[in-house]
């Protein structure tokens, strides 16, 4: 080996390790966020399933964003969204039947902030009761390490919700 090509070697050798580690940190980076957009549900979003264990049909009205409030201080405060975005979701009007279940595929994203990542309320009309007031709303939230839900109604019927995790249920009394 002549001079210059025992520096070309050596130049060589000591660049490979910091272009693994780059490497190394970029396939890190890609597994925590997830990639992109389409196609089947991937680790970029997590199911919620809503079953109803009633004896009524459930129809799908809205899917709305969740208002959330930034504030300076105190006395400025402005409302604003929470993201909302979906891999898969029922489409409004669809309808569950006794029975059957509906799936919503919420995306998430990593934060070192942590907090809420994406999140959607979801409104169905309590079919065949003769009450168009009657109603259910699911509120589903992901975060970077774990998913939150709520539910409420509107009226005090004979039917109850409820959520927990990903797991939303609807059923009579």
């Amino acid at each position: 080996m002549q001079g210059n090509d025992f520096a070309i070697a050596r130049r060589n050798k000591t660049f490979r390790g910091p272009l693994a580690f780059v490497l190394a940190g970029v396939l890190a980076g890609v597994l925590l966020i997830g990639l992109g957009d389409g196609g089947p549900a991937s680790a970029a979003s997590r199911g919620f399933t809503l079953d109803n264990k009633s004896d009524l049909p459930l129809k799908l009205f809205a899917v709305q964003r969740v208002p959330k409030f930034l504030c300076v201080d105190p006395g400025r405060c402005v409302q604003t969204f929470h993201d909302i975005d979906f891999e898969g979701r029922p489409s409004e009007g669809s309808v569950v039947n006794p029975n059957q279940s509906q799936r919503f595929e919420l995306k998430y994203g990593f934060s070192i902030f942590g907090g809420v990542q994406y999140a959607a309320n979801l409104w169905y009309k309590i079919q065949g009761n003769n009450d168009p007031d009657d109603n259910v709303y699911y509120t589903i939230e992901t975060y970077s390490t774990s998913n939150e839900s709520y539910c409420n109604m509107n009226k005090n019927s004979n039917y109850t919700c409820k959520a927990e995790g990903t797991q939303l249920t609807f059923a009579k009394k």
